[in-house]
């Protein structure tokens, strides 16, 4: 039992001596971690881990999440104060982004449009792009695809999956069916997710073709079957919408 407990010490030693080497601490901790085990031990993690692991982006992240969660509107008020004491372009974008985020969709409409007002603004990929998907959310179909075919034009690299897949949904907002078959036949393929498929199933079926749209609800519930967990979770919502439209 004795030999155990010894080389069970000598492991965690080791093991803190490993960290402090890595990482570049000064060379006295390895005299705290081996001449005093158990205090020493605590005092490194004290003052050498735990300084490190609450710096880590992770660390920041799990703590935004947190204090969001106590304070869903922090986030919120935050960017409008920063919107009313300085009013550029960008703390409007930044503030339009978390209205989308929170379903105010015309406010972010009415946010892009007052940061795109200068003769800048007016030729920003990023500030249109957001401008169109947030006038596709609000429901303003022709806004949208006007927003959408201006991106195109001015910046063809922007034009992303998720671009092109707002721009379909857009192209059924103004009734524009047949540009939006096309649309969505040129991206479900590659599309990284389930969402563009089960959107273009939910217009199939809108269209009457029926049996066209099963066989895409049900390429969607064999490709989540399939796939690895974290793909299963991030699909779930489609994967059900998909199991619901076959009965």
């Amino acid at each position: 039992m004795f030999y155990g407990y010894s080389f069970g010490y000598l492991l965690i030693s080791l093991a803190f001596a490993y960290h402090c080497i890595r990482t570049g601490r000064p060379w006295w901790w390895l005299l705290v971690i081996g001449m005093l085990p158990g205090i020493g031990w605590v005092a490194y993690v004290v003052f050498a881990v735990l300084p490190d692991l609450f710096s880590s982006n992770s660390a920041r992240r799990f703590a935004d999440n947190v204090s969001s969660m106590a304070d869903p509107g922090r986030g919120y008020r935050e960017k409008l104060r920063e919107v009313e004491r300085v009013g550029s372009a960008d703390a409007k974008r930044a503030l339009a982004e978390e209205c989308i985020k929170r379903g105010m969709f015309q406010d972010a409409v009415d946010l892009y449009q007052g940061a795109m007002a200068g003769p800048i603004g007016e030729g920003d990929p990023t500030l249109l792009k957001g401008l169109a998907r947030a006038k596709l959310l609000a429901g303003d179909g022709a806004g949208a695809v006007d927003a959408f075919e201006r991106l195109k034009s001015l910046d063809p690299a922007a034009w992303d999956a998720d671009t092109e897949l707002d721009y379909a949904r857009s192209l059924v907002l103004v009734g524009r069916t047949d540009d939006a078959v096309h649309q969505y036949e040129s991206i479900v393929m590659r599309y990284p997710g389930e969402e563009a498929r089960c959107r273009f199933a939910l217009l199939l079926k809108q269209l009457g073709q029926k049996e066209r749209a099963d066989a895409m609800f049900r390429e969607i519930i064999d490709s989540v079957k399939h796939a690895p967990g974290y793909y299963r979770s991030r699909q779930r919502e489609w994967a059900k919408i998909a199991r619901d439209e076959l009965g």
